[in-house]
């Protein structure tokens, strides 16, 4: 756990200027960016502190155990009484210009503040330092969270290889006569035996969505699969904190067939330009919006539908994780699609054709932006898969 959260806390320092304290203010993890940034979380009120002086914890004596057992890289001071008192003193100590806080208005991940906790700490941090610039973090905990640490790659290529080995052992006992609801329980099984947890977002487990009974986000059904079906199945599997999100079409071959029909065949051949064409430009620099108009029109220019939402987004400590997104710039209140891409983040190219109940396919990798340009970190999926 401290491994993690001290290259996380170092990384999060590396954004700020002289003069600048960062503070997260939580209480019985009410603020998820405590354990993106530090690795760990509290039970009692406590402020987390950055500055370029390192990082810094104000716990209640109950949790003091728990920081010098697990978080020896904090410097840590407890309390007992009042956690006001204690933080006014401190703040007074450290005598920032600047404070950052967890507060924002385009980004759910960097809105880690209640306004009830907003309000209660203004008045601490107006007493303290009455001069203090009051600014959202949202900027730098967005970069902090999408750019990825070692050892955060590291927990992200275990969830997306065994999320290979996981579609390697479905797709052979996927036949026709099974319902949405029996693959979806046979997912969730086999993600548990490869340990893994499967996000269960809104509906229990990975999304299955037979073509023919209609594409959205939607729960399983006790429709059965038929020859001629369009199969697709979305799936994230968390390791140690960590999500991939791979997403796979499958045809149910009739009885008379060897191969998918052509039409079938060429739904898919063009998902697998629109991804290279995202692909090439997915670069240090790019924005958003620039990557996902490549995949938008080369899917446009074969005469297929718009794409109906992002052709990426990044993952992380959640399938949906924070900051930029590859997406169509559409009004300025967008700010994501806007950001530009980096080395060390890590998204899906995901551009989708969904025509039901004409064939809809998902084809979804997971790709690292490195310095030189993108790298899949996923198994390309290189043709429709088929059973029967």
């Amino acid at each position: 756990m401290s491994a993690l959260g001290e290259e996380k806390a170092r990384q999060a320092t590396q954004q700020l200027h002289s003069g600048e304290l960062w503070l997260f203010l939580t209480q019985e993890g009410s603020d998820p960016n405590v354990g993106l940034v530090f690795g760990t979380n509290s039970v009692g009120k406590a402020a987390f502190m950055l500055d370029n002086d390192g990082p810094k914890a104000l716990v209640s004596r109950i949790d003091a155990g728990h920081f010098e057992q697990h978080s020896t890289f904090l410097t840590t001071r407890t309390y007992a009484a009042s956690f006001e008192n204690e933080l006014t003193h401190w703040l007074q100590e450290l005598a920032p210009h600047t404070l950052l806080l967890n507060f924002s208005e385009h980004d759910v991940r960097c809105d880690g503040l209640t306004h009830g906790q907003y309000l209660s700490l203004e008045k601490v941090v107006r007493k303290a330092l009455p001069d203090v610039q009051i600014v959202s973090s949202e900027e730098r905990l967005s970069r902090v969270r999408a750019i990825k640490s070692p050892e955060e790659l590291r927990r992200l290529q275990r969830a997306i290889d065994l999320t290979t080995v996981f579609y390697d052992r479905l797709l052979p006992t996927v036949q026709a006569g099974q319902t949405e609801r029996e693959i979806q329980a046979r997912m969730n099984a086999l993600a548990a035996e490869l340990g893994a947890a499967p996000d269960p977002g809104d509906f229990g487990g990975p999304l299955v969505l037979i073509n023919r009974v209609g594409m959205s986000h939607r729960a399983p059904t006790d429709e059965a699969l038929r020859p001629g079906d369009l199969l697709i199945l979305d799936t994230a599997l968390g390791v140690e904190g960590y999500f991939s999100d791979i997403a796979r079409t499958i045809y149910l071959l009739r009885d008379d067939e060897d191969a998918p029909p052509q039409r079938e065949r060429q739904v898919f051949a063009a998902i697998y330009g629109a991804i290279d064409a995202a692909y090439a430009v997915l670069r240090p620099g790019a924005l958003g919006y620039q990557v996902d108009a490549a995949a938008r029109q080369h899917l446009l220019n074969l005469g297929y539908p718009e794409i109906q939402h992002s052709t990426g987004h990044q993952i992380g400590r959640h399938v949906h994780d924070g900051g930029a997104v590859l997406g169509p710039r559409g009004d300025n209140t967008r700010r994501a699609p806007g950001l530009s891409v980096e080395a060390g983040m890590i998204f899906t190219l995901e551009p989708t054709i969904l025509m039901s109940p004409d064939p809809s396919m998902i084809v979804e990798e997971n790709v690292l932006v490195t310095e030189d340009g993108p790298q899949y970190l996923s198994t390309r999926q290189q043709q429709l898969w088929t059973a029967r």
